[in-house]
């Protein structure tokens, strides 16, 4: 019997110790599948990610595309806003700064204007006589005619001489009881006068013919038929603005003018004192010096 449980003691013992053997490879064995199946886990969540990358950065490249666009959007909106605030507050400023140049223009006028009212010296007032033509002396050599007035009406050389329709000439010798009128037809008389619209000025020149001609005129002045033509006032020979004629041709240079007055017709005529003391020397006089 002693034998017998002696024997089954190193059985066990020995199927224990296989065990205990087989148990401690078995762990061993174990470790070492978790730490491949956690290396091979790790490898497997890279790839995942790695391919959901792949997959996400396009879509979300779309994505933010819209929110890029409008923030831009909104800043372009943003700056033209700015934009606009500026150029209205620059239109208002010009406002201002025209506002204060016609104002300051204004003023400038209104001194000089006030300044040439205080140096201001009027003309004495004119005085007028009506006489009646008693002779028409024009020929081809003269155009002149004979008034039946003088030295007793205190008319002086170089009174103008009217009618209703326009200037007739000037006078040019007195008598006690005749005067000469020098017609603007006459080839001795020099009238300065500006052309209607733009005022160009010119001399009126006679020639002994119905229509006296304008000369001295500026480089490329702009003239037509039917322009108006009044005295200048130039040279204190004329007041200024008194009717002259019309211009009736325009050929090769040469500007030939109706005067207004019918020669035919003139029977009265209103000799003016204007107080001009100006008054142009006869071409037949300069010539003769």
């Amino acid at each position: 019997m002693g034998k017998q449980h002696s024997g089954n003691t190193e059985s066990l013992y020995r199927i224990k110790s296989k065990l205990r053997r087989f148990a401690v490879l078995g762990l061993v064995m174990a470790a070492f599948g978790l730490m491949l199946l956690g290396k091979a886990d790790t490898v497997l969540v890279e790839k995942a990610q790695v391919l959901f990358n792949d997959i996400a950065t396009p879509v979300l490249s779309l994505l933010s595309k819209p929110a890029e666009l409008a923030s831009r959007f909104m800043q372009n909106m943003h700056e033209l806003v700015s934009i606009r605030q500026e150029n209205a507050r620059l239109r208002a400023e010009n406002r201002e700064l025209n506002m204060v140049r016609l104002d300051t223009e204004q003023l400038r006028k209104e001194n000089a204007y006030l300044i040439d009212l205080l140096n201001y010296v009027p003309p004495p007032p004119a005085v007028s006589i009506t006489s009646r033509v008693i002779a028409d002396t024009g020929n081809a050599f003269a155009q002149s005619l004979i008034a039946f007035v003088g030295q007793k009406q205190e008319i002086e050389k170089g009174n103008v001489v009217l009618t209703g329709d326009g200037l007739v000439g000037r006078i040019a010798s007195v008598g006690i009881n005749a005067a000469r009128i020098l017609m603007i037809t006459d080839i001795n008389s020099r009238v300065p006068v500006k052309i209607e619209p733009l005022d160009t000025p010119a001399i009126l020149s006679g020639d002994n013919t119905e229509y006296p001609q304008l000369v001295s005129l500026p480089n490329h002045a702009k003239v037509a038929v039917g322009d108006r033509i009044v005295t200048s006032g130039i040279a204190g020979v004329y007041p200024a603005g008194l009717p002259v004629g019309v211009i009736v041709s325009v050929n090769d240079g040469v500007i030939k003018v109706r005067p207004f007055f019918n020669r035919s017709r003139l029977e009265m005529v209103r000799i003016v004192d204007y107080g001009l003391s100006g008054l142009l020397p006869d071409p037949i006089c300069e010539n003769s010096r």
